[in-house]
């Protein structure tokens, strides 16, 4: 299962981008910028580095996995033929540094150096380091647009730089020729980011000067950084810039890039139409991905760094770093989606498993002349709640796990098998090998060759997942009292984090070679807010389990680890959300002001399932540290820092459908091996939610409380040889009391579902990568419910209709009626929206499929714009 691939969250399928290969082995700077290596697979690439006077990257072979049809989702960037980074001394040279741009990169005539493309990149957040040893310098300016001002044998000015006409000039009549993109101010202190509405940014010269600031707390002024300069577009927590992507000992990388698209990155515009620049509206900009390979050469004189003690340093911004640059282009789909203005739109609502999925359909309805499907995310209790409703403006459709049962009065409703997926523990962890010279014993060398490369196969119990989801290790508890003594008396021994646990080292034997640093661990298990079937599947399976369950009733384990008092006795089997019972709360007074940190500071909720999956890859929980800091503006606790790549460690709790867009791995849920006495030997029948897996857990649904509609049992699908436990069916399901026009346009959704939407791949209207295809008799049992849905009776569809594609299991009989819950009573009418043809048709059309529910920080990114003059020009 290509774990890299995904569905957009904006519906559309874009034109291909042709990619030209290029025969010349030693390319000239034009022609590498986009050239293709010839190993695309669908619309992977592979581009090669080049060879200077000073470094010798001809050797590197980059490949990105996915480059068209692109939306806000990660792909995968992996290399060969690297020189391995170091790791037993601070990391000064061999890495690459990897970030999205919106210019346009061949434009040599106009640009031969690329001075202009390098301010469109979005990069420059001075994200730290890695830490990879205590010895050495580092490389100063490598994550950032700052000038190289004062560094031994590095010019304070790059002699391609080209200075803008002078201001005093009389014959420099035009404004723009005084900050023409591609100048540079000889008193500049960063290189300027441009926005694609052509806003260039101040960039500390007396003409376009940084800005005085106030810290409100303190009253004290003091001069902006470049960093505060680029927070008026992106910042730390929603940069996807990579300045740290390390090799590992064998000449190989891989890196997972989180691509955004104009709705999360609008001053990049990829996946725009067009855009307004300069008061105009044009076309929008051709986006590409940079790679920048760093060497151990001092770009300006040519000699080789002292690779014990010695770094290099500054941007990849400046022209002798910049000229080893590596250019993917990028074809985005666009933002606007493919459905025709003035189609009827149809509300449908639900569980957030089917996001990826309803997204994927919509192109395929409208292409079939269907009608456009708004959907909002919300908990299955909720939909089974609004599906139920009769005014004007309530989902005649909606998407849940549960059964729904109308009441006494009540529209009676069909079920149709709609998506079938599961929960999933998504990790992004890089083996963080500690240094030889500080190991107890000899590092193994099968071991040290994993430094910096991804693990794809943690394995985590029932039991490990407990504890994680109830505050059982010390850095994730906020009482210091939290854990009782043992009934034999003794102290607990509740480890700092889950990286000390020893049953999570017995069944993960790497993590007894991990950095002896307390801070290279997980920062807890992020978890989404509010009510899910999901997560009450989660905990069906841990209470059922014999060595989760009595963990959660209040038994320690073997190694003397008790639960937080907190959750003591937690049973309930019914339980649909992740609580955070823990109420300890510090708290520092600073100029009369009370700052509290609770466990929601430390561990907070994160808005969705899928914000939980985008936060795993950037290895950020938004978490805050207890140490407050008066300094900052405004005074605030030190986030929980991002972690870098090569040293991250996060994990989540979301749907293998968001897992997939974002390119992470699952963890492998296992059971404990024991020998007779009890001892833990090894984690086995481990799973995760692959196509097998899933399918077999649907071979084990139970039939519900409503005939003909069946749910997986976690407890016997984890009995179930190969079957994943935390797989679920999620049923489309349809008011019967809808006006005929409306049940024939949610009729055509359900033919879609069934029909195409369960042909794997990234076409219009297919199934998205986290999903399996439905059964056969699933899919039959869908075709049904739309019948019944538009004609009031189960016609069925031409045989043809129902042949499987590849891959899909033919298994059991059609039904002969689609479910339904019944309670009869007169039809009452429900308006029907249209999209309008206007600008604001245009918007409602592209914000359709937006999910409602805690996207507001993790995927709509910093949407709201800032003002012109604040932005770029000249100061007054």
């Amino acid at each position: 299962m290509n774990r890299v691939s995904a569905a957009g969250l904006v519906l559309a399928l874009a034109a291909g981008l042709a990619l030209l290969g290029v025969g010349d082995p030693t390319p000239s700077l034009a022609s590498q910028d986009v050239q293709s290596g010839g190993a695309d697979t669908g619309s992977a690439m592979t581009v090669h580095g080049r060879k200077t006077a000073i470094e010798d990257f001809s050797g590197l072979a980059v490949t990105v996995s996915q480059t068209r049809d692109l939306t806000n989702q990660a792909v995968e960037v992996s290399w060969t033929g690297g020189v391995p980074s170091p790791r037993t001394r601070s990391l000064g040279f061999d890495y690459l540094q990897i970030m999205q741009c919106w210019g346009d990169p061949g434009d040599d005539e106009n640009d031969p150096d690329g001075l202009a493309f390098r301010e469109t990149c979005q990069f420059g957040m001075n994200l730290p380091s890695p830490f990879t040893g205590r010895s050495g310098a580092t490389s100063q300016a490598a994550n950032s647009r700052s000038m190289t001002l004062g560094l031994a044998n590095y010019p304070s000015r790059d002699e391609k730089e080209v200075a803008p006409k002078d201001v005093d000039d009389p014959a420099t009549k035009d404004v723009d020729e005084r900050d023409a993109p591609g100048t540079l101010r000889t008193d500049a202190k960063m290189i300027p980011f441009r926005t694609v509405q052509g806003i260039r940014f101040r960039d500390g010269s007396p003409y376009k000067p940084y800005r005085m600031i106030i810290n409100p707390a303190t009253g004290n002024t003091t001069e902006e950084t470049d960093v505060d300069v680029l927070r008026e577009s992106f910042a730390e927590p929603s940069t996807n810039e990579v300045p740290w992507a390390l090799t590992s000992g064998d000449g190989t990388g891989r890196a997972v890039f989180e691509i955004q698209d104009a709705g999360r990155a609008p001053d990049l515009g990829c996946g725009a139409p067009t855009v307004e620049r300069n008061g105009k509206s044009v076309a929008g900009p051709k986006c590409s991905l940079v790679i920048v390979p760093r060497g151990r050469n001092n770009p300006y004189t040519g000699e080789q760094v002292n690779l014990a003690e010695g770094a290099v340093h500054g941007s990849p911004f400046l022209p002798a770093n910049w000229v080893n640059r590596i250019v993917v282009p990028l074809d985005f789909r666009p933002v606007t989606g493919l459905c025709p203005l003035g189609l009827s739109e149809r509300r449908t609502a639900g569980t957030e498993m089917v996001a990826e999925a309803v997204t994927a359909w919509q192109p395929g309805v409208c292409a079939n002349n269907g009608p456009l499907i708004g959907y909002s995310a919300i908990g299955d209790g909720e939909a089974a709640r609004q599906v139920l409703l009769t005014g004007a403006g309530s989902p005649g459709l909606v998407f849940t796990a549960d059964p729904v049962v109308p009441g006494l009065g009540q529209p009676p409703v069909v079920h149709a098998p709609a998506t079938l997926s599961g929960i999933e523990i998504a990790m992004n962890v890089d083996a963080n090998i500690v240094d030889p010279n500080q190991a107890d014993g000899k590092v193994p060398p099968e071991v040290l060759a994993m430094a910096g490369s991804a693990l794809k196969d943690v394995k985590l119990t029932p039991r490990l997942i407990a504890k994680l989801l109830t505050q059982t290790y010390r850095n994730d508890a906020k009482d210091p009292d939290a854990f009782p003594n043992l009934p034999n008396g003794h102290k607990a021994a509740n480890p700092a984090s889950i990286r000390d646990d020893p049953e999570f080292r017995v069944i993960n034997p790497v993590f007894d070679w991990w950095d002896r640093t307390q801070s290279s661990t997980l920062d807890g298990l992020m978890v989404s807010l509010g009510n899910s079937a999901g997560s009450r599947q989660v905990w069906r399976w841990l209470l059922a389990d014999p060595e989760a369950g009595p963990f959660l009733a209040g038994k320690p384990d073997e190694n003397g680890i008790v639960i937080n008092k907190w959750y003591k006795g937690l049973t309930n089997t019914g339980l649909d959300t992740f609580p955070k019972a823990d109420p300890k709360c510090t708290e520092v007074t600073f100029d009369k002001i009370a700052y509290p940190h609770c466990t929601q500071n430390l561990r907070p909720y994160l808005g969705s399932m899928s914000e939980a999956a985008l936060q795993t890859l950037r290895a950020d929980t938004k978490g805050r540290l207890p140490v407050f800091n008066e300094l900052t503006l405004p005074p605030n606790y030190d986030p929980v820092p991002r972690r870098a790549p090569g040293y991250r460690f996060a994990m989540s709790i979301t749907e293998s459908a968001s897992a997939a867009r974002y390119g992470l791995f699952p963890a492998q849920l296992c059971k404990p091996l024991r020998d007779t006495k009890k001892k833990l030997l090894a984690g086995v029948d481990c799973r995760t939610p692959t196509d097998t897996a899933l399918q077999k857990a649907a071979g084990t649904a139970q039939s519900s409380t409503v005939p003909g509609v069946k749910v997986i049992d976690p407890t016997v699908a984890w009995k179930t040889p190969g079957a994943y436990p935390l797989a679920m069916i999620n049923y489309a399901v349809g008011n019967l009391w809808e006006q005929a026009d409306a049940r024939k346009d949610y009729a055509a959704l359900l033919r879609q579902i069934a029909g195409e939407g369960q042909q794997p791949g990234l076409g219009r209207g297919q199934l998205p990568e986290g999903y399996a295809p439905l059964p056969q008799d699933l899919r039959s049992q869908t075709m049904n419910a739309a019948a019944l849905l538009e004609f009031g009776s189960p016609t069925p569809p031409p045989p043809s209709s129902l042949t499987p594609p590849p891959g899909v299991p033919a298994t059991g009989l059609p039904p002969s009626l689609g479910p339904v819950a019944a309670s009869p009573a007169p039809p009452i009418a429900r308006a029907s929206a249209t999209t309008p043809g206007g600008p604001m048709g245009m918007m409602r059309n592209l914000l359709i499929i937006v999910l409602v529910v805690g996207l507001v920080g993790g995927v709509i990114g910093p949407v709201l714009k800032r003002m012109g003059a604040g932005r770029g020009g000249p100061s007054s």
